[in-house]
């Protein structure tokens, strides 16, 4: 049976990935608790914190699973028929309805949490007047992370990296399929001209951490590497080589998770560690949880979610509800409200997106943004 790593695998991967990132949010720091004192029994406070930091392995994942995703798309829709490169109808293609695909996404929670959070709590960070309006609509077009402007909640700079991802990858994918695996040159040495210390975790921020990400992606996709991977059988024995894998991944898992608290891998190694870690901890979800019964389907609903958990949850546990949320006490209190009361959100925002039929929407807009491209794009040939 020829594997692949499908629809359902990936939300497996994004649903763990998304009880990652609330862990992460909600309780991996003591500044992060709010200034409640929250029980952590049965671990102590300094091993709770050791492991809720290390599972912001979850952007990481989300960034490498973005960048795959989209291989596969591009591979589809756009370089079959043996097709080498992606021309530049196929860019303005892909670059017009991914974005505006991305946008039409977040618009609807980002509409409702800001409108709740300005005129309910009145939260406002965008200033008054047109400076109000100015920033109000570069946080809505999720460029705010990139150009520093004020944004609702912190949380949202991921929009401006995961617009860098889409812009990024026709290019990538064309270098990539032009000089194979040398694509990630540019990836680790062009940095290094722009700040020889770029590899440290002091030089990188949140726009610059896991671009290493996008090449990898593309690379694993195109090449099934997850597949080929899964599908090895050590010693001709499908069980004896499942026992050997799972030991030996997830010694390599640990060991990964172990190097990228330590200071000396923060220093000179974090740009790689965020991603060579994610990849690791993909292959071993998708060879070891994303095919295990009834497990799956509830991590593939919240990965069906995720997206809508990520841009909400944070109105949860710091704007709304912060005294309620942390008053809970227990660490897992904490991490269940937020996390049943985000999916409840999500659930409700896809709700109203088929109400108000908003995928028809988004098809007719990233339709028409497609053919606007295009137009622009080919009227100076024309003339």
């Amino acid at each position: 049976m020829k594997l692949s790593f499908s629809k359902n695998d990936t939300l497996v991967v994004k649903g763990i990935a998304i009880i990652f990132l609330v862990f992460y949010h909600c309780l991996s720091a003591k500044n992060r608790l709010m200034g409640y004192d929250i029980s952590f029994f049965p671990l102590t406070q300094y091993q709770a914190f050791y492991i809720f930091d290390s599972m912001n392995v979850c952007v990481g994942t989300f960034a490498f699973m973005s960048s795959f995703g989209l291989m596969r798309t591009i591979s589809y829709k756009y370089l079959k028929d043996g097709r080498a490169s992606l021309d530049a109808a196929s860019t303005t293609d892909f670059l017009a309805k991914r974005t505006v695909s991305l946008l039409m996404a977040f618009f609807i929670p980002f509409a409702v949490c800001t409108s709740v959070s300005l005129f309910v709590f009145g939260h406002n960070p965008y200033g008054q007047g047109s400076e109000f309006v100015f920033n109000y609509i570069l946080d809505m077009l999720g460029v705010a992370g990139a150009i520093g402007t004020p944004m609702m909640v912190s949380t949202w700079w991921y929009m401006s990296f995961a617009l860098i991802i889409i812009a990024l990858m026709p290019l990538t994918v064309n270098l990539y399929k032009k000089y194979g695996i040398g694509v990630l040159i540019p990836y680790l040495v062009i940095p290094l001209l722009i700040k020889s210390g770029f590899f440290g975790g002091a030089s990188l921020n949140n726009m610059t951490k896991w671009l290493l990400c996008i090449p990898f992606g593309i690379i694993f996709a195109d090449a099934n590497v997850f597949e080929r991977m899964k599908g090895k059988v050590l010693f001709g024995n499908k069980i004896l080589s499942k026992i050997i894998k799972f030991v030996i991944w997830t010694a390599i898992l640990l060991f990964a998770f172990w190097m990228r608290k330590q200071g000396w891998t923060y220093k000179h190694f974090y740009y790689i560690i965020s991603t060579v870690l994610p990849i690791i901890f993909i292959y071993w979800l998708y060879e070891f949880v994303c095919g295990i019964p009834v497990l799956n389907k509830i991590l593939g609903l919240l990965g069906k979610y995720s997206s809508d958990i990520f841009f909400m949850h944070t109105f949860i546990r710091v704007e709304w509800f912060k005294s309620f949320t942390y008053s809970l006490k227990y660490w897992y209190a904490v991490f269940g409200f937020v996390m049943v009361s985000s999916l409840v959100m999500a659930i409700l925002a896809d709700l109203l997106r088929w109400l108000i039929r908003w995928g028809k929407l988004t098809a007719f807009l990233s339709s028409r943004a497609s053919k606007l491209m295009s137009k622009f794009i080919s009227a100076p040939a024309a003339e």
